[in-house]
């Protein structure tokens, strides 16, 4: 089964160089995807017709994976990150 999972999110205000931590430490991140199981299958800076600053699609085979992996992305942007929505689906085979 594979799971497709859209997370929607709003940056908090931040300053020059607070974004170019952030920046920095996204890019790192997204290459630890993988040891959880996670496929990043886009990464979007505009949600167009919506408050949030963007959204990931995201794709898992294992949900628990995928949940192990969502704790552990929360913490580290956390600082950077306002508020998210996540919304999942089972992908049509």
């Amino acid at each position: 089964m594979m799971y497709t999972i859209i997370v929607l999110y709003k940056l908090k205000e931040l300053s020059a160089e607070q974004k170019e931590r952030a920046k920095k430490e996204w890019e790192e991140l997204r290459k630890e995807f993988g040891k959880y199981g996670v496929k990043l299958i886009s990464d979007n800076s505009h949600a167009f017709g919506t408050y949030w600053n963007g959204f990931l699609v995201l794709e898992a085979e294992n949900f628990d994976k995928y949940v192990e992996f969502w704790k552990w992305l929360k913490e580290k942007i956390r600082w950077y990150i306002e508020s998210t929505m996540t919304i999942i689906g089972v992908k049509r085979e």
